[in-house]
């Protein structure tokens, strides 16, 4: 969980010019961690580890370390929040097979790849892509059934909440997150006629 939240943040912060083939070995890579069983298996696991380490002090006191540093940081390690980070890292990396950026050598920033990318597909028109694999197409539209449901699903339970949705779901990060995927695969999907996310949302309707 830690390597691939760190795997994550490196995606996201570091430009580079991704290719679609590339995009879809990864997502195809990634998709198996977004299973309702491994992140059920994810949502427990730290807790079946202390309470199988009860006996141990020194261990408890590592694995609740590990842990409180994460939450100190808002970002609770939990399946919910693996979800949210496979999310961001396909959308970046698909936003820069739309928009390729300038490979430079700048200090890395948080996020500063997904924000430039995001910010060059909203004032530029993207290059036409001809897509002629089916098995990409059928990647393209998994994902996009898989952003929507996302969304669809946090939604209906937050309606059936009567509180704010607790920090380890990573809630509202995730909905965010699935709506840009969503966007931007659409973008691709849809470049023939919607060439920035600016009118992207007059082809979907």
């Amino acid at each position: 969980m830690p390597a691939l939240h760190g795997f994550y943040r490196a995606i996201s912060s570091t430009s580079y010019c991704w290719t679609l083939s590339q995009w879809e070995t990864l997502t195809l890579h990634l998709k198996a961690l977004c299973s309702s069983r491994i992140i059920e298996r994810l949502n427990h696991l730290l807790i079946d580890i202390i309470q199988k380490e009860s006996d141990d002090s020194e261990s408890l006191h590592l694995v609740k370390t590990f842990v409180t540093r994460y939450v100190a940081q808002g970002r609770p390690l939990s399946g919910h929040f693996m979800v949210c980070c496979v999310l961001e890292t396909e959308w970046t990396v698909l936003a820069q097979v739309l928009a390729a950026p300038a490979i430079a050598r700048n200090p890395v920033v948080e996020a500063a790849a997904a924000n430039k990318a995001w910010l060059s597909l909203t004032r530029n028109a993207i290059p036409a892509l001809d897509i002629v694999s089916e098995e990409t197409k059928g990647t393209l539209k998994d994902t996009v059934k898989y952003s929507l449901q996302c969304f669809t699903d946090l939604l209906v339970q937050i309606e059936e909440m009567e509180s704010e949705p607790a920090i380890d779901t990573c809630t509202w990060e995730t909905m965010s997150e699935s709506l840009v995927c969503l966007l931007l695969v659409d973008l691709l999907h849809l470049n023939t006629n919607c060439r920035t996310t600016r009118n992207l949302h007059q082809c979907v309707v």
